[in-house]
């Protein structure tokens, strides 16, 4: 596949997951403004939250080794065996994800007592009751996660990513027009019917490429490899999940509407992660899977130091307008209606840690699904329980000093581990890949970060106190201080960019004549 198919993909899948983040930050908006952070909207986050998670991580676990090997069978088998193996794994994710809805509905006073132990009376009910219903996603991910396997290997990205679009579209509207009335069960039943909706737009888009079949038999190998991979990543996604748990349980000791702040001041974190971590790493992931079939793992090695080059450059001066201005993007974002300066206050320090952690989210992103490429989950999944032992432990003692911020602090550095520990096995994997070649241009992002973080920290005191000129004028410094010294210190990504820009306007300029 071509270098420009890659950057058109990810850049696809990158527009895609902006109107999703767009439209979860309107919706976070909404909530907050109409709901207000009170114990009602904890219950909110809490169970969709929490239970989306796990639905996700338990058949993520699955699909994810599922898109090697498929990806194996259909280069080396074809279609017929690709789709024997797609019903053969829906053979045991439907019975499995049906049996799971059936234990959380009956056993959800537990469930709901385990998601939150400082839950009591009123509060405690209304979770129980979110509980049960938010326990039909896992019916519908049983079906969506390993059908949309199959437009994955096809390098078809976007439709397996529009869940969150149409669950911050669905959320949004149940907010403005059903909460006033009906409560915040209204919401999460427009969070459930979300997932619905995705499985049935799976199952269309895959019309054509996927048939049911009972003729399995012969995949019984290929399904049991699945499932051996799958347990070290289950155990490892679950050690992230759990540690999820701990945070939002941290953050309920810390006083009512504590788990809210979080959340708002990570959906500002996610929007980073997903709209540029998520979406290259996504791509980047299917591509290496088919590489390593094919025995190219030079080509594996250079496009992930391309990548993480690339990633890390891009990151900083986010990560730096972020830090100096994360108490006007909160503002901005949340402070209305319910949510005051009080709430903004608390929430960006949660900005801010996050931020601190962007660049090591990022190397970790992608060192994760070389691992997964080469079909071993057991070394990410020993290497994430070091990281989380890390994260849980400095959780608790920075949050008894930095309130929720401590929490999101402690995740970066939990972050920064997880990556130190992978590289020896990256580089056992991948012998022509090293870090050496990354410092030059590492060296010099760093070096004109540390020059432009004190002056945008003055001109945000030279501005005045609007928040929408301290934010716009400290953002528009970082943007062009950053491009151009990066042009003058020939920081490879930037000429980069600025010469691939210029000949897509020369070309467009040319078509138009």
């Amino acid at each position: 596949m071509k270098e420009k198919s890659i950057f058109s993909s990810a850049l696809k899948l990158s527009t895609l997951l902006f109107a999703s983040k767009i439209a979860g930050l309107l919706k976070q908006m909404m909530i907050v403004a109409i709901c207000g952070t009170t114990y009602q909207t904890d219950v909110y986050f809490v169970a969709t939250g929490v239970l989306f998670a796990l639905s996700s991580i338990l058949f993520s676990a699955f699909s994810t080794p599922l898109l090697a090997i498929h990806t194996e069978r259909l280069i080396n088998g074809g279609r017929e065996r690709s789709n024997a193996l797609i019903n053969a794994s829906l053979k045991v994710t439907v019975p499995v994800s049906l049996l799971i809805t059936g234990l959380i509905i009956s056993f959800a006073p537990y469930v709901a007592r385990g998601l939150a132990p400082s839950f009591e009376g009123e509060q405690l009910e209304l979770l129980i009751r979110a509980v049960r219903v938010m326990a039909f996603i896992f019916t519908f991910g049983g079906f969506y996660f390993v059908v949309g396997i199959i437009l994955e290997t096809e390098k078809d990205f976007l439709p397996g990513r529009f869940v969150n679009l149409i669950q911050n579209v669905l959320v949004a509207l149940a907010t403005i027009f059903l909460f006033p009335d009906y409560g915040i069960m209204s919401m999460i039943y427009a969070f459930v019917a979300a997932v619905a909706i995705q499985m049935i737009l799976i199952f269309w888009k895959t019309r054509k490429l996927f048939w049911f079949s009972m003729n399995t038999r012969s995949e019984k190998e290929a399904i049991k490899k699945i499932l051996r991979l799958m347990i070290p990543l289950l155990i490892g996604s679950a050690i992230y999940e759990v540690n999820d748990v701990v945070d939002k349980q941290i953050a309920s000791g810390l006083g009512g509407g504590s788990i809210s702040l979080l959340t708002c001041g990570a959906s500002i974190n996610e929007i980073v992660t997903t709209l540029v971590i998520s979406a290259v790493s996504s791509v980047l992931f299917a591509h290496y899977a088919t590489w390593i079939v094919e025995g190219k793992l030079q080509k594996v090695s250079e496009h992930l130091k391309s990548s993480m080059e690339y990633l890390i450059t891009l990151l900083l001066p986010v990560m730096t307008v972020c830090l100096i201005c994360g108490d006007n993007v909160v503002s901005i974002l949340y402070q209305r209606g319910n949510f005051d300066a009080l709430a903004v206050s608390k929430t960006t320090p949660v900005v801010m840690g996050y931020a601190a952690g962007f660049c090591f989210q990022a190397v970790r992103a992608n060192f994760v699904k070389v691992f997964y490429a080469f079909q071993d989950t057991k070394t990410p999944m020993i290497n994430g329980a070091i990281a989380i032992a890390v994260n849980i432990a400095m959780s608790i003692i920075l949050s008894k000093y930095l309130g929720v911020g401590g929490i999101a602090l402690a995740t970066s550095i939990s972050m920064m581990v997880v990556s130190a520990l992978m590289l020896p096995g990256i580089r056992k994997r991948l012998p022509d890949f090293s870090l050496r070649t990354l410092f030059p241009e590492c060296a010099k992002a760093l070096a004109i970060t540390a020059l432009l973080f004190p002056c945008a920290h003055v001109i945000k005191r030279l501005v005045g106190e609007n928040t929408y000129v301290q934010l716009g004028s400290v953002g528009l410094f970082v943007l062009f201080s950053y491009v151009g010294l990066g042009y003058l210190l020939r920081l490879r990504t930037i000429k980069e960019i600025l010469h691939n820009g210029l000949e897509k306007i020369k070309g467009d300029s040319r078509e138009r004549k």
